[in-house]
């Protein structure tokens, strides 16, 4: 692996990429947002371009480190299964015998594992008697129903925050 990080090296790939893309249907910008037409007609707008908070951005990519170093452990959200306890643990023990990773790199993956395990997808995989898994993918111990509860009150918790569309704040109904 070069000097360079992953992130760094990330981007560059997506760069070419999207120059690549663009210059495929004949165009010299790049927009913010491309609008595309699905299978039915509509049209459908690639969000994947669009500017994010630098902490989203930060945690994503840490997520995205994590699934290249571990696969097996950290998947894509539709395949998420829950981790073993301590596993924040295993991952600094583990980190700190890879030399060819990058400190900061080490230390966004490290951070961004309380991003992933706060997902609505991995809260959804945490059922009574699912197997948790280690860095290398190996089931060590199950959910149990204590925890399965606690990441379902989670889950429902964060769709009781969120208030519906329709839905006005106080404030908003004061307003003429």
């Amino acid at each position: 692996m070069s000097n360079a990080s992953l992130k760094e090296q990330l981007q560059a790939l997506q760069m070419s990429d999207h120059a690549s893309a663009s210059m495929h249907n004949g165009r010299s910008d790049s927009p913010s947002r491309d609008v595309k037409k699905n299978i039915n007609g509509h049209k459908k707008v690639d969000k994947t371009n669009q500017n994010k908070p630098k902490w989203l951005e930060y945690a994503q990519y840490g997520v995205e480190l994590l699934k290249a170093y571990f696969p097996l452990a950290f998947k894509e959200m539709y395949d998420i299964a829950p981790l073993k306890k301590g596993i924040k643990q295993d991952l600094v023990k583990r980190l700190g015998s890879i030399d060819s990773i990058v400190i900061e790199d080490k230390a966004c993956m490290i951070k961004s594992l309380a991003y992933y395990v706060n997902t609505n997808a991995y809260h959804k995989t945490m059922k009574e008697g699912i197997a948790r898994l280690d860095l290398d993918g190996q089931a060590v111990e199950t959910v149990t129903a204590e925890e399965a509860q606690y990441a379902k009150d989670k889950l429902e918790g964060k769709h009781k925050a969120r208030p519906s569309k329709s839905q006005k704040t106080p404030i908003e109904n004061e307003l003429p």
